[in-house]
């Protein structure tokens, strides 16, 4: 499949506005013939999500998904106001 200005705007338009994904930190970048998914969430199963809808609304696409994980932790202390 050949990535064009259309199909780039489908992949835009899927991660910023599918209510399954709604993510505006997620991006795409070419890779040859396919795309790779890049950028930060906050567990697996988003991230298995967001790659599996993708590659459900582009089955001719081949789709690599780098997308990583955020790490969050819970406060060292208390924060006074």
């Amino acid at each position: 499949m050949t990535i064009d200005r259309y199909i780039e705007g489908e992949l835009q338009h899927l991660l910023a506005e599918d209510e399954r994904i709604t993510e505006q930190g997620i991006r795409f970048v070419r890779t040859g013939t396919g795309i790779a998914l890049v950028g930060e969430v906050e567990s697996a199963e988003r991230r298995a999500l967001i790659c599996q809808a993708v590659a459900e609304a582009f089955p001719n696409l081949p789709v690599q998904c780098n997308i990583g994980l955020t790490r969050v932790h819970e406060p060292e202390e208390v924060e006074e106001l």
